[in-house]
């Protein structure tokens, strides 16, 4: 091969250039034999200073890798790509595909397939054993559950049209990812000289409600005796959650109800907020008007349901819930539009209505709108007398509602808490308090160990933008990043991969803190269990019989941390209150002032 077409730009690099195009900074990556044109391609746009992005991440698993991808391209609104090893590679993607498929995480994911040649007719060809044992027959079909398009590069006449495409679908409608392939030999392919795209990249915008609907909607809620809005993810606009905080001022009475708690959609310190400790069944219960905005699971019918008599509306980007079997909340009414224009509407009809001047200087709405500020209030002393309980004990292990609340307390009033909890999310997020959009995300879905790799996305991502203003993101001007703190059940923790996520963070200089919830083992197998065999044979087991507990052969999860970080981080574990607050003060100074992680090993009475 002459040295001119050697130095010839490939398929690999008009693959990477698309992805520049598209806005992809990142390539989060486990490398493998189907990746040699990527590589070449990849050295190639480091030597040149007009290309020097997407920039390669690389890490020692998949999951990790697609957890960070999710994690950066949830708060930033950015699309991130993953890049896996064949079908194995695709594979070991794991949980972390359920996550950005149900956490609506823009991620392009490619992976090679394997050489379609056997006889060195094309670079590329085959070369390795394994190369017959990674041609399968439907290697897309591993991800099909959960991506939202799949396609195959098969010409070097349409990769930006291909990869734009998939960027396309990866980011508008509802979100999520989306899988792309190509052999080794179409990577190495030549093209011509690579050419800048000369229309704007596709993009799609999702559309508000019509004035008959905003009519409808406004004096429905105008009509209210108990209104009530119920959100789940929201908060990845920040304008609509400044636009439903007015709908709250506008309305006295209305509640507001985060039923997910994946981002931060309503602060905990407005009186019309909610929550499972604070009464929000019976809110449900009692409502006789319910908006639900971007919600997937407002309610859990076994639990806790609407009254019979209640109109429900639902406003969402994904409305139809694309990716659910079974969906039906008993709508009346249901709109695909985007809620933060939607509230935009709603507020402005509201604040021009000739009606509400006289609603709201009624006793009706007066009153209730003195009933929510005592409730609020009410429920915050329950919050607080939680917390305040092992103040009186200091040698009795940390709860949960005492940890969090000192790591609300402690931490830089700037910090993201990027979590993965099951049975103590409800407790921890009612201790954080928290009020600022976007200083608040959890897993999308059920696959445990997301905080991990999440959090370096994260920090990624804070480093790169300011994202005060989500969707909106501007370069950061600053030479800092909001601090970042994680906070895991112990089960959680284990799943992460964590030699993968402690390497990857110490390596990529992504310092942040860690709080292990270590409540020893796996309690919602427990909860579960409960709930279908209360009384059954193994409701009379230990924890220990079952197998489920961790209280005395559980792993020293910091030192493993500590030594897939080469020694570069700071670990301890806590096992009596009256020791968590120099632990967490020194785990904070650690983070902030030597820039490498801390892991906080917590025990749980």
């Amino acid at each position: 091969m002459s040295q001119e077409t050697s130095l010839a730009p490939t398929v690999a690099d008009s693959f990477l250039e698309a992805l520049a195009e598209a806005g992809v900074d990142y390539l989060f990556t486990v490398l493998g034999s189907d990746h040699p044109s990527i590589i070449e391609a990849y050295v190639r746009r480091q030597n040149d200073p007009a290309r020097q992005y997407p920039k390669m991440i690389l890490f020692q698993h998949e999951f990790v890798a697609m957890s960070a991808a999710d994690g950066y391209a949830r708060i930033s609104h950015k699309p991130a790509c993953v890049i896996a090893h064949v079908d194995v590679g695709t594979a070991a993607l794991g949980q972390g595909l359920h996550n950005a498929s149900s956490g609506r995480a823009p991620v392009v994911i490619f992976a090679g397939v394997a050489p379609s040649t056997l006889h060195g007719e094309a670079p590329g060809s085959r070369s390795e054993h394994v190369q017959w044992y990674q041609d399968i027959r439907d290697q897309a079909a591993l991800v099909a559950p959960y991506s939202r398009f799949s396609a195959e590069i098969k010409s070097p006449h349409n990769v930006g049209s291909v990869v734009h495409r998939a960027v396309l679908m990866a980011t508008t409608g509802s979100p999520g990812p989306v899988y792309l392939t190509a052999t080794r030999e179409i990577l190495a392919t030549p093209v011509p000289e690579l050419q800048p795209r000369p229309k704007p990249v596709p993009s799609c915008h999702l559309g508000s409600l019509s004035s008959e609907a905003v009519e409808f909607l406004a004096n429905a809620l105008l009509d209210a005796k108990a209104p009530l809005v119920v959100t789940g993810y929201l908060g990845r606009n920040h304008h609509a959650v400044q636009e439903l905080i007015t709908l709250a001022d506008t309305i006295p009475g209305l509640r507001v109800f985060d039923s997910e708690l994946r981002e931060v959609c309503f602060p905990a310190t407005h009186t019309a907020c909610v929550t499972r400790g604070t009464g929000a069944a019976p809110a449900v219960q009692s409502a006789d008007v319910i908006l639900v905005l971007d919600a997937d699971v407002p309610w859990i019918p076994r639990r806790v349901r609407p009254s019979p008599t209640a109109e429900i509306y639902h406003i969402d980007l994904d409305p139809r819930k694309e990716r659910m079997n079974l969906f039906d909340i008993g709508a009346s009414a249901t709109y695909h539009a985007d809620t933060s224009a939607a509230l935009t509407q709603l507020n402005a009809y509201i604040s021009g209505s000739p009606r509400l001047a006289s609603l709201q200087s009624s006793p009706t709405w007066t009153s209730r709108g003195e009933e929510l500020r005592k409730s609020h209030a009410d429920g915050r002393a329950r919050i607080d007398a939680r917390a305040a309980a092992l103040l009186k004990t200091p040698s009795a292990p940390c709860s949960v509602d005492f940890l969090c609340s000192r790591i609300r307390a402690l931490v830089p009033s700037d910090s993201i808490f990027v979590t993965d909890s099951v049975t103590n999310q409800v407790a921890m997020t009612e201790q954080l308090q928290l009020t600022r959009p976007g200083s608040h995300l959890t897993k999308g879905g059920s696959g445990l160990g997301w905080a991990g790799g999440a959090s370096i996305g994260v920090k990624l991502a804070t480093t790169r933008y300011d994202l005060s203003d989500r969707p909106n993101t501007q370069a950061n001007k600053s030479s800092t990043s909001p601090f970042l703190c994680s906070i895991t059940g112990d089960g959680s923790f284990v799943f992460s991969v964590p030699t993968a996520v402690y390497w990857a963070s110490h390596r990529y200089g992504c310092a942040f803190l860690t709080v292990i919830l270590n409540n020893g083992g796996w309690n919602a197998t427990r909860q579960c269990l409960a709930d279908v065999h209360p009384t059954g044979a193994a409701a009379g087991l230990t924890n220990r019989d079952l197998g489920i507990s961790l209280v005395e052969d559980g792993p020293n999860y910091g030192e493993i941390a500590k030594a897939a970080a080469n020694g570069n981080l700071w670990t301890k574990r806590v096992v009596s209150a009256g020791d968590l607050d120099e632990a967490l003060r020194e785990g904070i100074r650690v983070v902030a002032e030597d820039n490498i992680s801390a892991v906080l090993d917590v025990i749980i009475g």
